[in-house]
Parts: C-alpha cells; sequence; structure tokens
C-alpha cells in the first residue's frame, strides 16, 4: 500500500489550471482503493482535458497497483463509455 494517502491530478493549460481532482487512500473490504469523490474542470477548458485527467488516474493506478472508485457522477458516466477503464475501476456497478 502506498505511503501516500492523497494524490492531487492537476491539468494546466497555457500555465492555467484547468481541471483538478483530489484522490484519497481508503480501505474497502475488498482492500485499498483511491476514492475519487470530484472532479474540477474549468469552464472553458480545452477539449480532451477529461481525457488527461483519465489518463493520470490510468498512470496513478498502474504505478501503485491499485484501483480507483469514482464517486463523481461524471466520471461513473466517462468509466461507462471507456470499457478500457474496467481493469481500473473499483466498485463497479453490476448493472
Amino acid at each position: 500500500m502506498p505511503e501516500e494517502r492523497e494524490k492531487v491530478i492537476e491539468i494546466k493549460a497555457d500555465g492555467q489550471l484547468v481541471a483538478k481532482s483530489p484522490l484519497l487512500l481508503i480501505e474497502r473490504k475488498s482492500g485499498p482503493v483511491w476514492a475519487m469523490n470530484q472532479l474540477f474542470i474549468a469552464p472553458g477548458a480545452p477539449e480532451g482535458t477529461f481525457d488527461q485527467v483519465m489518463k493520470q488516474v490510468e498512470k496513478l493506478c498502474q504505478e501503485t497497483g491499485l484501483k480507483v472508485w469514482p464517486l463523481d457522477p461524471q466520471v461513473i458516466a466517462y468509466c461507462q463509455k471507456h470499457g478500457e477503464l474496467t481493469k481500473i475501476w473499483a466498485g463497479k456497478p453490476t448493472n
């Protein structure tokens, strides 16, 4: 289990912060996971910003060997559209 209990994903464009998502390391019955409670994307953020955030989340999961538990409805919808993220999705709905 990683020593760091929190990671913050930040995406910048032209030196400006355009997206941010804090991830907290929590313990579930199935083991530790990164809880992704919320994702903030600035109005007018460049196209592809959401994809950049999720690539960083995927990288974090690969580096730590843990899955992400998305709780933000936008992130859940994104994961549902991108089947390749199933491998890093903890708590995926069964329906």
